[in-house]
């Protein structure tokens, strides 16, 4: 059946394919942790709900741990290099972003299992789906690879988003499965353009650099433009952006969070790399981009009168400012991108977590008197909510202060060395739209701090110390950020 020739290369051939891995055992353990879990699933099907539900989160939350550790000690060691025919490069700054994404999966999981939150076999898988994506996408150097991560992270999302089976939910997740499938077909148009003009895949080739500097620039506008909207999509950046208001209002807190944190990052740093190969200058592109993102989100966030809308706007704001880092240099845009999405990723577990403690509770297209006077039932966890506010507008104490001000002086010191007058208007606009959210954000402390409680927050339920501990080690960290960022700042240097 297989010639001989065939046969005595089969072995150099799997060396290869094998090669590297070694470097990659934390991704591909989370891999290996879906079948785990599915295997798992045979002996909780026929369990009490409570009994499959605290397994589910105890075999889950065990490979991810196993594989943050195992990140860390990659960190520790420095180790680097590149993996299966170069499509995959495992180096400093993919290191430290897949360990900060399997830090908040794991801080995301014992959250929920402290709220006592379910957890089905859907939920898991795709859950570990999106993960195990956004670690590949960190590393991928590679076409082929980058496509098949992010489809990994597509396909665990599709998965979630539609777990809810009521008319909300078919209605939000029917239009988003569709942009997905869209954006995923213009991607792979993008990369077979690209294909086309340089006659390779593999970003470390010299022949991709070569190739797209020596083609006609119409040609390469199209390519680099179909591949962008795959990657916009992710990011909820403009003209992309419309899915992501109507399919996270039908979420529960734990998947808005992953959703809105975990593809952004991956893609934001996988972003950062791409612009820094190719040889195409996109400053202008990506700044008129960034700006029409930041001013949609904080204005569309601005008119919502229904709280998880109004967190759903916001997100595309904030996804914008992450990922104003592409026109910045490397090194700087590394580890301004890393701290920013530290603090975004905690102030967001905080908010939507606390303003989303009732399940029960049934969709409001005008909901935020039911926050009214919150204060005076509830005082540690109106403070906490208010911590988490303050932190998403980029105030002090919070992090996000310090943040938001090194985004600023990078930007700034970007303009006076390219004299680009768009990247002073993004920065100008930048400003503006952090002094926008305030309106915005401090809506609902406004209601809860100086409205009187009416019959519609009755509902609420009362402070548990379970919850009120878990909203006070996270405010007190996002507040720690400010107070030493050099502490955290060396946790990846």
């Amino acid at each position: 059946m297989f010639s001989p020739e065939y046969l005595a290369s089969f072995d150099s051939k799997l060396h290869q394919i094998t090669n590297g891995f070694q470097w990659m055992i934390p991704e591909l353990l989370i891999c290996f942790w879906i079948f785990i879990c599915l295997f798992a699933e045979l002996f909780l099907h026929s369990k009490s709900e409570k009994f499959a539900t605290s397994w589910r989160y105890f075999v889950a939350q065990i490979g991810i741990l196993l594989a943050l550790f195992l990140s860390v000690q990659r960190i520790d060691l420095g180790l680097s290099g590149w993996a299966s025919f170069q499509l995959f490069a495992v180096n400093e700054g993919s290191n430290a972003m897949n360990a900060l994404i399997l830090f908040f999966a794991f801080l995301l999981l014992f959250i929920n299992q402290i709220q006592q939150k379910r957890f089905q076999l859907e939920e898991g898988i795709g859950f570990l789906s999106i993960l195990s994506g956004a670690l590949f996408t960190c590393m991928s150097a590679h076409w082929l690879s980058i496509y098949l991560s992010i489809e990994l992270m597509s396909l665990g999302t599709y998965l979630i988003v539609g777990v809810r089976k009521d008319s909300e939910g078919t209605r939000a997740s029917i239009p988003y499965v569709l942009f997905g499938l869209a954006t995923s077909a213009i991607l792979l148009y993008g990369i077979s353009l690209i294909y086309g003009l340089t006659g390779t895949l593999s970003l470390a080739d010299a022949a991709f650099t070569r190739g797209l500097s020596e083609a006609d620039p119409f040609l390469v506008g199209t390519a680099l433009s179909l591949v962008g909207a795959g990657f916009l999509f992710k990011m909820s950046w403009v003209p992309f952006q419309p899915w992501s208001p109507d399919v996270l209002e039908t979420l529960p807190a734990s998947w808005m969070v992953w959703i809105s944190t975990a593809p952004k990052m991956a893609i934001a740093w996988l972003g950062l790399r791409l612009i820094h190969i190719i040889p195409v200058s996109m400053i202008e592109a990506i700044s008129i981009l960034a700006i029409l993102t930041l001013l949609l989100g904080n204005f569309g966030a601005l008119r919502q009168t229904n709280t998880k809308r109004l967190l759903a706007y916001s997100s595309i704001a904030h996804g914008g400012f992450m990922a104003m880092v592409w026109i910045l240099p490397i090194v700087e845009a590394t580890q301004a991108l890393l701290f920013y999405s530290l603090i975004y990723g905690l102030s967001t577990l905080l908010v939507f977590y606390a303003l989303d403690e009732n399940e029960q509770y049934f969709y409001e297209k005008k909901d935020l008197d039911r926050w009214n006077g919150l204060s005076q039932s509830k005082p540690l966890w109106s403070f906490f909510v208010l911590i988490g506010f303050v932190s998403l507008v980029g105030l002090p104490p919070a992090g996000t202060f310090l943040a938001k001000l090194t985004y600023f002086t990078l930007i700034w010191q970007k303009y006076q060395e390219s004299g680009i007058t768009l990247v002073l208007i993004l920065l100008l606009v930048a400003i503006f739209s952090t002094a926008v959210s305030v309106f915005y954000y401090l809506k609902i402390p406004y209601q809860i701090y100086f409205k009187k409680s009416t019959e519609n927050n009755r509902h609420l339920p009362v402070e548990k110390w379970q919850q009120l501990w878990l909203y006070a080690v996270l405010s007190g960290i996002i507040v720690l950020i400010l107070i030493f960022p050099n502490l955290f700042l060396a946790i990846w240097k």
